[in-house]
């Protein structure tokens, strides 16, 4: 076994527009006490805390600088992402120092580091066994340095033989604060390592029984969207990281009873009450326990602690089930409002989507629900962007035939709520296509958007926006700027033609004008540029 090293690091002070995070400091320290066990990670631990960009720069390095071939190489880091000042349409992870500050809610690029510099630094390495372990806001973004073509993630440039990226939060999401002094992501990765992941068989604890060991305790604990991510090659996801645990009884017991409430959570799902009632099962656990020969009260420790999030689940999930009663209490499944009622109360409940739709499923199906009764609309002429709308178009607007679905989206529309509009259209079209909120679209998701979608779509900006705004409006705009597929000077022209790029500078989001007589023709929906050659031809297909 060659070298086993591991940097570790943790920011907890920051410059102006960062809040302290006190708990990286306890993540770095717990995460060295596993690593640096001879009996465990057996690794050659340096840490470096509360440093600045320049200092991290440098300690990177020189710590994947004059690695042997056979070396196996981690790099930890607990503290503050941020998505760099560059817009929506040019982010990109940086790794936040002691001295990162923000001017105006903005980073200060030079005060930070670009997870562009740890990249080089991974690809020059000769170490061919690479860890890399994130457990920052915007982690996931890493994959973004990865991006080809129009839209499509792929993660060529960073795999490479035996190389692993793991991400506490997806690039959409800022990961979750400390709880009892750890982060929650680093907190589940050292159970983990001390012995919760490890499948029963091999000598190690590979990077792939961490990742589904940390993934699956979010996804029991619910916490909304964030779930982790896993960034790897085939040789990647089996880096050894820890050695296999030694015989344990409590660990034995431990992975006995986790196994148990698995089976129960996943056969019995609505009707599961979070506790193991007197039968197979808590006999099963009983001769376990005898056999170990752990204490009554050691065995009831270790159940109330693999219990916990399984009873707080099984509230919510009686809690949602009890408001889809009530949805339904007519016999018909819910009208679009109070599809919006539930979807709410399941985000607030912090209920997986999976989840509900499971309750939903299993509650439609017993109740034998009927389809509400479709409300008749009428169908407009078709509005052509480039007239001039006609003057009573907001006093007296022509119906749209729409989907239930699209309601809010015109509710809000007809409001003039652009921005909530704006969102919501991209939460409409995300899913449309199969994909959760928080993720990115495909190349081959816009090559097959249905026409229908995106045509009504289109109606419901170009009308309520008279003229204005709309996928069809970008397309005149985009084809007038020679149609670009690729970066270069005119996605630059039609960047400043629909008001996203300003002072040659591309803007962020919150920059953008949500006025309808203060900005540019084209501005919304607004969509990321990479992804707009692929839509715009898409939109040709579906005569936009």
């Amino acid at each position: 076994m060659g070298r086993r090293a591991a940097l570790l690091v943790g920011i907890s002070e920051y410059g102006e527009g960062f809040e302290p995070l006190p708990g990286s400091l306890n993540d770095v320290q717990a995460i060295a006490d596993v690593l640096e066990d001879p009996e465990c990670g057996a690794f050659e631990v340096e840490d470096l805390t509360n440093c600045s960009d320049t200092s991290l720069e440098s300690a990177i390095e020189g710590f994947f600088s004059g690695q042997d071939a056979d070396s196996l190489l981690l790099f930890y880091f607990s503290g503050h992402g941020d998505l760099g000042s560059g817009g929506m349409l040019n982010q990109q992870l940086h790794l936040c120092a002691k001295n990162s500050r923000k001017e105006n809610g903005r980073l200060i690029e030079s005060s930070a580091l670009s997870a562009r510099f740890l990249k080089r630094q991974m690809d020059l390495c000769r170490a061919k066994q690479i860890v890399v372990i994130l457990d920052c806001c915007y982690s996931g973004k890493i994959a973004d340095l990865l991006t080809k073509g129009e839209g499509d993630i792929e993660f060529d440039e960073l795999k490479a033989s035996g190389r692993v990226i793991l991400a506490s939060s997806s690039a959409a999401n800022v990961a979750l604060q400390e709880r009892d002094g750890l982060s929650l992501y680093t907190q589940f990765l050292i159970e983990g390592m001390e012995g919760a992941a490890y499948p029963g068989q091999g000598d190690w604890i590979v990077a792939r029984n961490l990742h589904e060991h940390a993934d699956r305790r979010f996804e029991i604990e619910r916490k909304g969207s964030y779930r982790p991510k896993i960034l790897a090659e085939d040789t990647g996801y089996d880096l050894p990281i820890v050695r296999a645990p030694k015989p344990d009884p409590k660990l034995e017991y431990r992975l006995e009873v986790d196994r148990i409430f698995q089976e129960l959570d996943e056969e019995l799902h609505l009707e599961f009450t979070g506790s193991i009632e007197d039968g197979l099962d808590r006999g099963s656990l009983e001769t376990c326990r005898a056999r170990l020969g752990l204490s009554p009260e050691d065995a009831l420790a270790i159940e109330e602690k693999i219990q916990a999030p399984y009873l707080v689940r099984a509230k919510k999930r009686q809690d949602y089930a009890k408001y889809f009663r009530t949805a339904v209490k007519d016999g018909t499944t819910p009208n679009s409002r109070q599809r919006r009622r539930l979807t709410e109360i399941c985000q607030n409940l912090l209920l997986g989507k999976e989840d509900a739709q499971r309750i939903e499923k299993e509650i439609t199906r017993k109740l034998d629900l009927a389809s509400p009764p479709k409300q008749p609309k009428t169908v407009p002429n078709r509005v052509d962007p480039l007239k001039p709308p006609k003057k009573n178009i907001s006093d007296h607007p022509q119906e749209i035939t729409v989907d239930p679905k699209y309601e809010k989206l015109e509710e809000l529309l007809q409001n003039q709520k652009w921005e909530e509009a704006d969102q919501e259209t991209y939460r409409l079209m995300i899913t449309i296509v199969g994909r959760t909120e928080e993720d990115w679209f495909r190349e081959k998701d816009l090559k097959t958007f249905p026409c229908e979608d995106l045509q009504t779509l289109d109606r419901l900006w170009v009308k309520y926006s008279k003229g204005k705004w709309g996928f069809s409006v970008q397309k005149r705009i985009w084809e007038e700027c020679g149609s670009p597929k690729t970066y270069d000077g005119d996605w630059e022209k039609f960047g400043e033609c629909v008001g996203w790029r300003k002072k040659g500078n591309w803007l962020e989001y919150k920059q953008l004008t949500f006025d309808l007589k203060k900005t540019s023709d084209g501005e919304f929906p607004f969509f990321v540029v990479g992804c707009l050659g692929v839509l715009f031809s898409r939109a040709k297909t579906c005569r936009l």
